[in-house]
Protein backbone atom coordinates (compact mmCIF):
# COMPACT_ATOMS: atom_id res chain seq x y z
CA UNK A 1 0.00 0.00 0.00
CA UNK A 2 3.07 2.12 0.67
CA UNK A 3 4.34 1.58 -2.60
CA UNK A 4 0.98 2.38 -3.95
CA UNK A 5 1.57 6.03 -2.50
CA UNK A 6 4.69 6.52 -3.37
CA UNK A 7 3.81 6.01 -7.26
CA UNK A 8 0.85 7.94 -7.29
CA UNK A 9 3.01 10.92 -5.58
CA UNK A 10 5.84 10.71 -8.67
CA UNK A 11 2.91 10.79 -11.33
CA UNK A 12 1.37 13.56 -9.91
CA UNK A 13 4.92 15.19 -9.62
CA UNK A 14 5.48 14.56 -13.49
CA UNK A 15 2.09 15.84 -14.62
CA UNK A 16 2.23 19.06 -12.43
CA UNK A 17 3.08 22.18 -14.78
CA UNK A 18 7.00 23.33 -14.19
CA UNK A 19 7.61 26.43 -11.95
CA UNK A 20 7.23 30.22 -14.45
CA UNK A 21 11.18 30.18 -13.52
CA UNK A 22 11.85 26.82 -15.04
CA UNK A 23 9.85 27.72 -18.17
CA UNK A 24 11.29 31.72 -18.41
CA UNK A 25 14.98 29.71 -17.95
CA UNK A 26 13.92 27.18 -21.06
CA UNK A 27 12.53 30.11 -23.01
CA UNK A 28 16.25 32.13 -23.28
CA UNK A 29 17.46 28.82 -23.85
CA UNK A 30 15.63 28.32 -26.36
CA UNK A 31 16.06 31.93 -27.77
CA UNK A 32 19.39 31.60 -27.31
CA UNK A 33 20.21 28.67 -29.67
CA UNK A 34 18.22 30.52 -32.04
CA UNK A 35 19.64 33.28 -32.25
CA UNK A 36 23.07 31.70 -32.26
CA UNK A 37 21.88 30.16 -35.33
CA UNK A 38 20.51 33.26 -37.34
CA UNK A 39 24.16 35.12 -36.57
CA UNK A 40 26.09 33.09 -39.01
CA UNK A 41 23.37 34.29 -41.49
CA UNK A 42 23.30 37.39 -40.57
CA UNK A 43 27.09 37.82 -40.99
CA UNK A 44 26.85 35.47 -43.96
CA UNK A 45 24.44 38.33 -45.80
CA UNK A 46 26.36 41.03 -44.72
CA UNK A 47 29.62 39.37 -46.55
CA UNK A 48 27.76 39.24 -49.45
CA UNK A 49 26.04 42.43 -49.94
CA UNK A 50 29.78 43.98 -49.10
CA UNK A 51 31.24 41.99 -51.60
CA UNK A 52 28.17 43.11 -54.75
CA UNK A 53 29.22 46.84 -53.72
CA UNK A 54 32.55 46.46 -54.17
CA UNK A 55 31.87 44.49 -57.68
CA UNK A 56 29.33 47.60 -58.40
CA UNK A 57 32.46 50.24 -57.82
CA UNK A 58 34.53 48.36 -59.70
CA UNK A 59 32.51 48.12 -62.81
CA UNK A 60 31.60 52.41 -62.17
CA UNK A 61 34.97 52.75 -62.51
CA UNK A 62 35.18 50.30 -65.98
CA UNK A 63 32.58 52.29 -67.32
CA UNK A 64 34.63 55.63 -66.36
CA UNK A 65 37.11 54.52 -68.33
CA UNK A 66 35.50 53.33 -70.89
CA UNK A 67 33.91 56.58 -71.37
CA UNK A 68 37.25 58.51 -71.18
CA UNK A 69 38.91 55.49 -74.11
CA UNK A 70 35.63 56.79 -75.51
CA UNK A 71 35.78 60.20 -75.87
CA UNK A 72 39.91 60.63 -76.20
CA UNK A 73 39.70 58.12 -79.38
CA UNK A 74 36.73 60.32 -80.84
CA UNK A 75 38.59 63.39 -80.19
CA UNK A 76 41.09 61.59 -82.19
CA UNK A 77 39.23 60.69 -85.15
CA UNK A 78 38.12 64.29 -85.59
CA UNK A 79 41.82 65.82 -85.47
CA UNK A 80 42.53 63.11 -88.19
CA UNK A 81 39.85 63.77 -90.48
CA UNK A 82 40.75 67.60 -90.16
CA UNK A 83 44.04 67.01 -91.16
CA UNK A 84 43.47 64.75 -93.75
CA UNK A 85 40.90 67.82 -94.70
CA UNK A 86 43.61 70.14 -94.65
CA UNK A 87 45.99 68.72 -96.22
CA UNK A 88 43.69 67.67 -99.16
CA UNK A 89 43.41 71.55 -99.71
CA UNK A 90 46.81 72.62 -98.92
CA UNK A 91 48.13 72.56 -102.71
CA UNK A 92 44.80 74.19 -103.55
CA UNK A 93 44.97 76.53 -100.88
CA UNK A 94 48.64 77.40 -101.73
CA UNK A 95 47.82 78.33 -105.30
CA UNK A 96 45.16 80.67 -104.25
CA UNK A 97 47.42 82.60 -101.43
CA UNK A 98 50.39 82.53 -104.75
CA UNK A 99 47.18 84.50 -106.54
CA UNK A 100 46.96 87.15 -103.27
CA UNK A 101 50.68 87.49 -103.55
CA UNK A 102 50.49 88.40 -107.45
CA UNK A 103 47.73 90.73 -106.64
CA UNK A 104 49.36 92.57 -103.94
CA UNK A 105 52.47 93.21 -106.35
CA UNK A 106 50.08 94.78 -108.68
CA UNK A 107 48.64 97.24 -106.51
CA UNK A 108 51.91 98.23 -104.88
CA UNK A 109 53.42 98.87 -108.30
CA UNK A 110 50.91 101.18 -109.67
CA UNK A 111 51.93 104.09 -110.52
CA UNK A 112 51.02 106.94 -107.79
CA UNK A 113 49.28 109.31 -107.88
CA UNK A 114 46.09 107.41 -109.93
CA UNK A 115 43.01 110.32 -111.52
CA UNK A 116 40.47 109.25 -110.02
CA UNK A 117 37.64 108.03 -112.96
CA UNK A 118 40.74 106.95 -115.06
CA UNK A 119 40.86 103.74 -116.36
CA UNK A 120 43.83 102.96 -114.18
CA UNK A 121 41.90 104.12 -111.43
CA UNK A 122 39.26 101.62 -112.18
CA UNK A 123 41.41 98.50 -113.03
CA UNK A 124 43.01 99.57 -109.78
CA UNK A 125 39.81 99.35 -107.31
CA UNK A 126 38.65 95.87 -110.03
CA UNK A 127 42.16 94.48 -108.83
CA UNK A 128 42.04 95.69 -104.97
CA UNK A 129 38.31 94.11 -104.81
CA UNK A 130 39.27 90.88 -106.19
CA UNK A 131 41.97 90.28 -104.14
CA UNK A 132 39.13 91.46 -101.02
CA UNK A 133 37.11 89.00 -102.00
CA UNK A 134 39.93 86.09 -102.47
CA UNK A 135 41.49 87.00 -98.73
CA UNK A 136 37.84 86.37 -97.52
CA UNK A 137 37.14 83.32 -99.33
CA UNK A 138 40.55 81.99 -98.25
CA UNK A 139 39.58 83.39 -94.21
CA UNK A 140 36.45 81.54 -93.97
CA UNK A 141 38.44 78.31 -94.60
CA UNK A 142 40.93 79.03 -91.64
CA UNK A 143 43.88 79.91 -93.99
CA UNK A 144 45.18 83.37 -93.10
CA UNK A 145 48.04 85.44 -93.03
CA UNK A 146 50.76 85.34 -90.21
CA UNK A 147 50.63 89.09 -89.91
CA UNK A 148 53.26 91.48 -89.01
CA UNK A 149 56.38 90.01 -88.45
CA UNK A 150 59.35 93.03 -88.70
CA UNK A 151 60.42 92.89 -85.26
CA UNK A 152 59.35 89.43 -84.25
CA UNK A 153 62.41 86.65 -83.32
CA UNK A 154 63.11 84.53 -86.89
CA UNK A 155 61.54 80.99 -86.51
CA UNK A 156 62.86 78.42 -88.78
CA UNK A 157 59.76 76.40 -88.34
CA UNK A 158 57.62 79.57 -89.64
CA UNK A 159 60.07 81.46 -91.89
CA UNK A 160 62.44 81.39 -94.77
CA UNK A 161 65.69 83.53 -94.32
CA UNK A 162 66.68 84.97 -97.68
CA UNK A 163 69.48 87.31 -96.87
CA UNK A 164 71.19 88.42 -93.09
CA UNK A 165 72.61 91.75 -92.34
CA UNK A 166 75.21 92.55 -89.58
CA UNK A 167 73.24 94.12 -86.45
CA UNK A 168 75.84 97.31 -87.08
CA UNK A 169 74.42 98.44 -90.33
CA UNK A 170 70.59 96.65 -89.08
CA UNK A 171 67.84 99.35 -89.59
CA UNK A 172 67.32 100.28 -85.97
CA UNK A 173 63.82 100.40 -84.42
CA UNK A 174 61.48 103.04 -84.31
CA UNK A 175 62.62 104.53 -80.94
CA UNK A 176 66.27 104.31 -81.76
CA UNK A 177 67.26 101.16 -80.01
CA UNK A 178 69.32 98.33 -81.98
CA UNK A 179 67.73 95.42 -83.30
CA UNK A 180 68.98 92.02 -81.39
CA UNK A 181 70.26 88.79 -83.84
CA UNK A 182 67.75 87.04 -85.41
CA UNK A 183 65.27 89.75 -85.31
CA UNK A 184 63.12 90.00 -88.77
CA UNK A 185 64.13 93.18 -90.41
CA UNK A 186 61.93 92.89 -93.83
CA UNK A 187 59.35 90.69 -95.05
CA UNK A 188 59.73 89.81 -98.54
CA UNK A 189 56.71 87.62 -99.16
CA UNK A 190 53.84 86.89 -96.99
CA UNK A 191 53.72 83.68 -95.05
CA UNK A 192 50.44 82.11 -94.14
CA UNK A 193 48.87 79.40 -92.19
CA UNK A 194 46.08 76.89 -92.54
CA UNK A 195 44.32 76.94 -89.12
CA UNK A 196 47.44 76.39 -86.62
CA UNK A 197 49.88 74.81 -89.64
CA UNK A 198 52.30 76.59 -91.63
CA UNK A 199 50.65 76.55 -95.49
CA UNK A 200 53.72 78.69 -96.68
CA UNK A 201 56.56 79.76 -94.89
CA UNK A 202 57.24 83.47 -94.81
CA UNK A 203 60.40 85.12 -96.69
CA UNK A 204 62.67 87.80 -94.39
CA UNK A 205 65.71 89.16 -93.89
CA UNK A 206 66.95 89.21 -90.58
CA UNK A 207 69.57 90.58 -88.44
CA UNK A 208 72.82 87.99 -88.73
CA UNK A 209 73.05 85.63 -85.81
CA UNK A 210 75.81 85.60 -83.34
Amino acid sequence: MLARSAASSLRAAVARPAPRAARAALAVRFNSTEAAKEEPKEDENTKKIAELEAKVKEQEKEMQYLRADYQTMSRRVQEERAKATDFAIAKFARELVGTTHVLGTALKHTPKPIEKGSALANLHDGVELTRKNLLQTLAHNGITPMGELVGTPFDPNSHEAIFQVPAAVAPKKSDGSERGPGEIIEVQKEGWMIKERVLVPAQVGVVQME
